[in-house]
């Protein structure tokens, strides 16, 4: 649930990215079915087929246990139906280039392009399509709220979300000095502040139970390390920690490219569409 978020899908719904990723690794399980992005009967009881196979209900949906139940991890070499499902992502897709080719031949392409999508999202950077970048297709849907991650090995140069992190848990009494590396001290610290959250789903990553928690909001005229958590998302701005008309301006800025209302207030809203990527 933390760094795995997967969203559930059910008959009827309309999400036909996910639907046709989901209908592909159905494919790649036997199914002998059309891969048209609508979660149909046919779909659903291919997709209570699975199900029975695996020992799960028989409910045709697709819940967080069929998914992982669904899912065939492809990497380079890989070829088939579930490499076409990763494929018809477009998962490192940018403004202005062509998509992928869905072929089913996991090149140096596809490869790629996941790496990319891991790379925006804060997830393992392995090239990789396994467990959790399929946990994060998943949610490329309208309505999904999820968050983007930060992990160990992560630096700022690679993941914008790391000096804010540790920024918040400066914020909460973590004694950690902001440097922009995710290390072995920085998880450690999210470890030691998720065990004052909760008993489970305890790690060093940080993930979709934590931003909520970490976050606090500001606005103009506050001081301290949560405002330099934003300070450090926004481009072109001093991390010093005073919420004065510069950040207010490039907080306003935002808000009106990415999450109205343009109130100048950094909420939960605010803070979700800074962790998220954008289009490249």
């Amino acid at each position: 649930m933390n760094v795995e978020p997967w969203r559930d899908l059910s008959p009827g719904d309309a999400a036909p990215l996910v639907v046709r990723g989901m209908q592909f690794l159905l494919r790649e399980r036997g199914a002998s079915l059309v891969v048209d992005g609508l979660f149909g009967p046919l779909t659903a009881a291919a997709v209570a087929a699975v199900q029975s196979d695996q020992g799960l209900p028989s409910t045709g949906d697709v819940d967080t246990a069929t998914w992982v139940a669904l899912v065939v991890p492809t990497g380079p070499g890989s070829s088939g139906e579930a490499v076409r499902g990763v494929q018809g992502f477009d998962p490192g897709g940018r403004v202005g280039v062509p998509a992928l080719a869905v072929d089913g031949v996991y090149g140096p392409d596809t490869a790629a392009a996941v790496a990319e999508f891991q790379r925006r999202w804060g997830l393992s950077i392995d090239g990789l399509a396994g467990r959790e970048t399929w946990s994060f297709l998943s949610t490329m849907r309208a309505g999904s709220h999820v968050w983007g991650m930060a992990k160990v090995g992560h630096t700022q140069a690679v993941n914008w979300r790391v000096r804010a992190v540790q920024h918040l848990l400066r914020h909460h009494g973590a004694s950690l000095v902001v440097d922009g590396a995710y290390g072995p001290v920085t998880g450690e610290a999210v470890r030691s502040w998720q065990q004052t959250q909760r008993a489970t789903f305890i790690s060093t990553t940080c993930g979709q139970l934590d931003w909520p928690g970490l976050i606090a909001t500001a606005r103009l005229g506050d001081t301290g390390d949560h405002v330099r958590a934003v300070q450090s998302m926004l481009h072109g701005l001093a991390e010093d920690g005073a919420f004065g008309p510069l950040t207010d301006a490039a907080v306003r800025e935002f808000q009106g490219m990415f999450a109205p209302p343009v109130d100048g207030v950094v909420g939960p809203l605010t803070w979700r569409a800074l962790t998220v990527p954008k289009g490249e």
